[in-house]
């Protein structure tokens, strides 16, 4: 029960997510301790969180299988594509699997002095088992465990690890069963389970769409999107509006869609803050825009519109806030969690 797709395994089968293993009754993890390349430093912005621990840096991990086969995924080499295909199902055949213990990722960010783990690249939800274990490891050892998601995580799943999550980024690639079915994603319950992780467990939120012209753009979609945030999360939530590339598109069909233009980002970044989103960013590269990024990352105070945090590219400078995480200036709380 650990996605919502909540599969039915036929024996010596494996699930859609390609994870799990129904052998003689009993459910296998295929992709425990298994990673997909050496855990590596990320500054935190780059997953994208912009109010948690900013300017410090994470240890990214990922794993590979997905219960989605996104159009679109930029690392769908490891979560749905090749190798990862090929890499789960040598697994299922393999009698003794070489493993990286939780212990040693912990270990592995203490002494790299880094305040958090990330789990990434991958649905994370998918190596619930390995990744339960290593963030109640790193609860005992002060660190923090973050999520990079597509919010596809069952009920069961964030009873079990909800506890242990300290902030997600959570990928809202549309806002309807429709706009999901045109990318291979899974609607599911995105919407319940969302606001479930935020009011239940009071993990920390912030949401990334991925803009792609003619797919997930329609403005009264977004409106809807960011409605939703705004009424069932939090106005404070942030909202990261990233630029489609398709050029990294696995599709054949998506990367003949040209990436969204700076007027069409600007046109959604309004959406937002006309729904009453207060931190609204943009991040978009792209060979075509002067510098090669166009960037909206720098943190405003909402009430006195105080300039508190200046980015540039992913590299924080805090200006105006106070160990609260708030505006020095007004004292209104600009939802950041320091370190």
């Amino acid at each position: 029960m650990t996605c919502q797709r909540y599969c039915r395994i036929a024996p010596d089968q494996v699930g859609f997510c390609l994870t799990r293993l129904n052998k003689n009754g009993l459910l296998y993890s295929l992709n425990y301790g298994l990673l997909n390349g050496a855990p590596s430093a990320d500054p935190v912005e780059k997953k994208p969180f912009y109010h948690f621990l900013p300017g410090t840096q994470t240890l990214s991990v990922g794993s590979f299988g997905c219960n989605y086969r996104c159009k679109q995924c930029l690392n769908w080499w490891c979560s749905w594509g090749e190798p990862s295909s090929s890499i789960l199902k040598k697994r299922r055949q393999e009698k003794e699997q070489e493993a990286v213990k939780p212990e040693q990722i912990v270990k592995l960010c203490l002494n790299a002095h880094l305040p958090s783990i990330a789990f990434t690249y991958n649905e994370p939800t998918l190596w619930l088992e390995f990744v339960l274990e290593t963030a109640r490891l790193a609860k005992i050892k002060g660190l923090k465990t973050l999520f990079v998601t597509n919010g596809c995580w069952s009920k069961e799943a964030l009873d079990t690890i909800g506890p242990y999550i300290d902030a997600a980024n959570i990928d809202f690639k549309g806002f309807s069963q429709k706009t999901y079915n045109r990318m291979d994603a899974y609607w599911g319950q995105l919407l319940e389970m969302t606001k479930y992780a935020y009011k239940k467990y009071g993990i920390h939120l912030e949401i990334t769409t991925v803009l792609i012209p003619g797919v997930n753009d329609d403005p009264k979609e977004l409106k809807a999107m960011a409605d939703w945030i705004a009424r069932n999360l939090s106005p404070k939530v942030p909202w990261h509006l990233s630029r489609y590339s398709p050029d990294m598109a696995p599709d054949q069909e998506f990367a003949k869609i040209p990436a969204p233009s700076r007027e069409q980002l600007l046109k959604a970044e309004k959406i937002g803050r006309q729904a009453g989103l207060e931190f609204v960013y943009i991040w978009a590269p792209g060979i075509d825009f002067n510098g090669g990024v166009f960037a909206k990352g720098d943190t405003y105070c909402p009430k006195c519109k105080t300039l508190a945090i200046k980015r540039s590219l992913w590299q924080p400078k805090i200006l105006a806030v106070d160990k609260k995480g708030n505006c020095k200036k007004c004292t209104e709380s600009l939802n950041l969690i320091l370190r």
